[in-house]
């Protein structure tokens, strides 16, 4: 769960469940982004990019509502999703958790990514199985589910790290209590810390890199508000 920035970027609305969702226009602006639109030059180029924007809003869909069906099964009467540019966010507007509700509210999204990875590796393994590998190999089908598999994986190691907002930064701070929440943001300063070496390492993405500052801002406001 990561907060939202504008409220004023809605692309659409509707509702799964009872669950109204709204997505702003720049989810898919940096879907397409981290999907290689800047490159694509080509028909086939162009189609893996719609097809990874496609699995950016199934994914993070998933996630979200990992978390709100949770929320909702402990009480929230009113629940709400957004998809942003950084991810999404469920929101419980009036409801109260405790601690441990609070902790599998927030767990209960990288465990609907996982679950979402597993769901379609197994599905992979099926459609290897029947298909021919010649002819299946580059298919716009076999691109979805790698990148199903890819985000999901991916997404949810990265988001349970202990870094605030995420939701390992979350599930932590519910771990050590409000008055731990100084030791919450250096835990997590130290993470970002080491996460920034790794990822450039490996990835050279200066995407990754404003993310993270994103994240380090976050977390230097939470530890001077308080240190007041």
């Amino acid at each position: 769960m990561m907060p939202a920035l504008n409220d004023e970027l809605t692309m659409f609305k509707f509702t799964i469940l009872g669950i109204p969702v709204t997505v702003q226009w720049w989810f898919f602006l940096l879907a397409a982004f981290l999907g290689g639109g800047l490159g694509a030059q080509t028909s086939e180029a162009v189609q893996r990019v719609l097809v990874f924007m496609a699995a950016a809003f199934l994914s993070i869909l998933v996630h979200e509502f990992g978390h709100a069906l949770t929320g909702r099964f402990f009480g929230a009467r009113k629940v709400e999703i957004e998809l942003h540019g950084l991810g999404g966010v469920a929101r419980f507007p009036g409801a109260s958790f405790s601690r441990g509700q609070s902790i599998l509210v927030t767990a209960a999204g990288p465990g609907a990514s996982i679950a979402l990875a597993v769901l379609f590796f197994v599905i992979a393994m099926v459609v290897y199985r029947e298909g021919e590998a010649t002819s299946f190999g580059a298919s716009p089908l076999n691109y979805f589910l790698g990148t199903m598999m890819t985000i999901n994986i991916f997404w949810s190691v990265f988001n349970l790290c202990p870094i605030l907002p995420l939701d390992g930064g979350q599930i932590l701070r519910d771990i050590l209590g409000p008055a731990r929440i100084k030791l919450t943001c250096i835990i997590g300063f130290i993470t970002l810390g080491l996460l920034g070496v790794v990822l450039w390492t490996m990835t050279r993405s200066i995407y990754n890199m404003i993310l993270l500052a994103f994240l380090g801002s976050y977390t230097l406001r939470v530890f001077q508000a308080a240190s007041r």
